[in-house]
C-alpha cells in the first residue's frame, strides 16, 4: 500500500490551499494521501462564516470529485450541530466523513478560531490497513493515543501545524509515540504558519523502534512509501498493566495534588452527590462534567450527609462502597467524602474553575455557584440523557 506524506504550506487563501492540494492529487499515485491539520483553511478568526459559506461548500465539491478515485485524508473546519470542529476528513467514494476531531485544544489557537473541545474518533481502513487519526497538540496526550492504540491499528496519523519554536518536542514525541504503542507514527505537519506563527514542516514516518524511515525538511514536499514493506519486529512483547488507583483521598491530599497539577495550567472540573446505586445516567453525566476539564474531582456526600438530606433509609450503599464504585470509573479522577449537607467548603477550598451540577438546577440555586463565578470559573449544567434516578430503581425493586 502507498501512502502520501503531503507538507503542504498553509496559505489565507481558501483558494490557494484547495489549488495546492489538488494539484498534488493530480500529480502523484497513491493508495492514501495525508494532509495536515487545517490544510484547507488554515485557522483564522472567521472560520465558522467560511465554512457557512458558499466557496467552502463548492470546495468540499471538488475535493468529492477527487474523491471518486482517490483516497486522502486532511483536515478543515467542520459544523456539527452549530459547534465548529477542528476535525481530520476522509475522502473517499466520492464523499467524506469525520474520523477525528480535535479533543485537546491549544489555548489562544483553536479557542481563538472558534473551535469546541471534539468527541469523535474513529478507525479507519483503507485496503487492508487500518489507521487512527490524531490533530497537532493531542500528539501531547499519551492516555488518549495508548487508548486507541492498543485497538490495533497499523498505523498512527498525526496531522498538525506545529511552531518552528517547538520543533524539538515534534522531532522527539513522534518517535516516543512510536515505541512506546510499537506501533508506525506518521506525522504530517505543515509550513507556512498559523495566525503569524511559523510552523516547522518536518513532516516524517517513524518505525516501531523510533527510528526515522523517512522525513522531510521546510520546505512543501511529499513523503511517498509502502506500508506493507515495514512489518513490525519486535523485542518484546507489548504489556498492558493494571494497577488499581489510589483516588479516593483527604482533601488536604487533593489539595497538595492540585497545587502541583495546576503549574501545568490544568482545568479542575468539580461536582458532588450521593451516587448511591450508580447508574447510566451517573456515568454519562460524570463523563461529560470530565470533558470540561483536564481533571474531576467528586465530592461524595458521606453515609450521615445522605441521611440527613434523604432519610434514615439512606444510603442504600455505605459510603466506602459507592466511593470504590466511583473511583473505578476512568472518568473520575479524584474523590473525596464530606460529612457536610452542601459542598459548600469543600467548594471554598478547592475552587474549581468550573463547578458541574445536573441541568435541573437553576443557576442561583447550585451551592457554590456565585462563589465559583467571582474568581473567573464557569457553572455548568448538564442535561441528562437517561430517564434514571436511584430513588426510582429503588421503587422498581419494591415494585417486584
Amino acid at each position: 500500500m502507498k501512502l502520501a506524506l503531503c507538507q503542504t504550506k498553509i496559505h489565507d487563501s481558501l483558494e490557494k490551499n484547495l489549488e495546492e492540494i489538488c494539484s498534488i492529487l493530480r500529480s502523484l499515485s497513491a493508495d492514501l494521501y495525508i494532509f495536515p491539520e487545517l490544510a484547507l483553511t488554515g485557522y483564522g478568526e472567521k472560520l465558522r462564516e467560511l465554512v457557512k459559506s458558499e466557496e467552502y461548500f463548492n470546495a468540499l465539491q471538488v475535493l468529492k470529485d477527487y474523491a471518486k478515485e482517490k483516497n486522502f485524508l486532511l483536515g478543515a473546519p467542520y459544523l456539527r450541530e452549530e459547534k465548529l470542529y477542528n476535525s481530520a476528513l476522509l475522502f473517499r467514494e466520492g464523499d467524506f466523513r469525520v474520523v477525528a476531531e480535535k479533543a485537546s485544544l491549544f489555548p489562544n489557537l483553536d479557542d481563538t478560531a472558534g473551535f469546541s473541545q471534539g468527541i469523535k474518533r474513529e478507525a479507519f481502513s483503507v485496503g487492508l490497513a487500518s489507521f487512527y487519526a490524531f490533530i497537532c497538540f493531542e500528539l501531547r496526550s499519551t492516555e488518549l493515543i495508548r487508548r486507541f492504540a492498543l485497538q490495533g491499528v497499523d498505523a498512527l496519523i498525526f496531522i498538525a501545524q506545529w511552531p518552528k519554536a517547538r520543533k524539538a518536542h515534534w522531532e522527539t514525541l513522534l518517535p516516543a509515540r512510536a515505541i512506546e504503542n510499537q506501533t508506525l507514527v506518521l506525522g504530517v505537519n505543515a509550513v507556512g504558519s498559523a495566525f503569524g506563527t511559523p510552523l516547522c514542516g518536518s513532516t516524517r514516518a517513524i518505525s516501531y523502534d523510533g527510528s526515522i524511515i523517512a522525513e522531510l525538511k521546510e520546505d512543501i514536499d511529499v513523503i511517498t512509501l509502502d506500508l506493507s514493506s515495514f512489518e513490525p519486529k519486535l523485542p518484546y512483547p507489548r504489556r498492558v498493566v493494571f494497577q488499581e488507583p489510589h483516588k479516593i483521598l483527604s482533601l488536604d491530599k487533593i489539595l497538595s495534588i492540585l497545587e502541583k497539577r495546576r503549574r501545568h495550567g490544568e482545568k479542575v472540573v468539580f461536582t458532588n452527590g450521593c451516587f448511591d446505586i450508580l447508574h447510566a445516567g451517573h456515568v454519562d453525566y460524570l463523563q461529560k462534567a470530565r470533558a470540561l476539564g483536564d481533571l474531576l474531582i467528586v465530592g461524595l456526600n458521606s453515609d450521615a450527609s445522605v441521611k440527613k438530606i434523604k432519610g434514615e433509609t439512606r444510603p442504600i450503599n455505605p459510603q466506602e462502597q459507592r466511593a470504590k464504585v466511583l473511583a473505578s470509573l476512568s472518568c473520575v479522577d479524584y474523590v473525596v467524602i464530606f460529612d457536610e449537607e452542601t459542598p459548600e467548603e469543600l467548594i471554598r477550598r478547592i475552587r474549581p474553575d468550573v463547578l458541574v451540577k445536573g441541568a435541573d438546577w437553576d443557576e442561583d440555586k447550585i451551592v457554590g455557584a456565585s462563589f465559583v463565578k467571582s474568581y473567573g470559573g464557569k457553572v455548568e449544567r448538564i442535561p441528562f440523557s437517561y430517564d434514571v434516578s436511584t430513588t426510582k430503581i429503588i421503587s422498581k425493586i419494591k415494585e417486584t
